[in-house]
């Protein structure tokens, strides 16, 4: 599983956590926090409200009502790996864009989903894909510098949400 997909607590959509459920790096500890969240934010329903109510140490308990509540809140599930990995990568670009994470941790978070997915070719075929083993060689003597390794990144991201 990734360690932090939200730095700094903050709360993920419906359709992000649809894609970490799908894809099985699900932190499932947090999502009745963001569930509750999700309620404040206007989404309503049942399965939603009961998820809002648990605590998070049950984390079956969680992910057996998660498909329910992220219903309730219009999110079907995710048709393919290649869907969710779009969804999860785009989360991540977005979140690079805006500032809130650095180059590296975008390229920690592809490692991760490359990884997690067991090294499938659907995990390759979007632009942030591509960054898999980008910091291998860093401070290595012939590697490229941080500055041209985080335009590269940057440049990946832009591609990414664009798709």
């Amino acid at each position: 599983m990734l360690q932090e997909f939200v730095p700094d607590g903050e709360t993920p959509t419906p359709g992000v956590v649809a894609a970490w459920l799908a894809l099985d790096t699900l932190q499932a500890e947090p999502v009745p926090m963001w569930a509750a969240n999700w309620l404040v934010q206007g989404y309503d329903g049942e399965s939603l409200a009961e998820l809002a109510g648990l605590s998070g140490r049950d984390t079956r308990e969680v992910r057996d009502l998660l498909p329910a509540a992220l219903a309730d809140a219009g999110v079907d599930p995710l048709s393919s790996r290649q869907a969710a990995l779009k969804v999860a990568y785009d989360h991540i670009a977005t979140m690079h864009l805006t500032g809130r994470v650095r180059w590296a941790w975008v390229v920690d978070q592809v490692v991760g989903l490359v990884i997690g997915n067991g090294y499938a070719s659907e995990a390759f075929e979007q632009p942030l894909g591509e960054l898999w083993g980008i910091d291998d060689d860093l401070g290595d003597p012939w590697s490229r510098a941080e500055d041209e390794l985080a335009g590269i990144v940057r440049q990946a991201c832009i591609e990414q949400v664009r798709q």
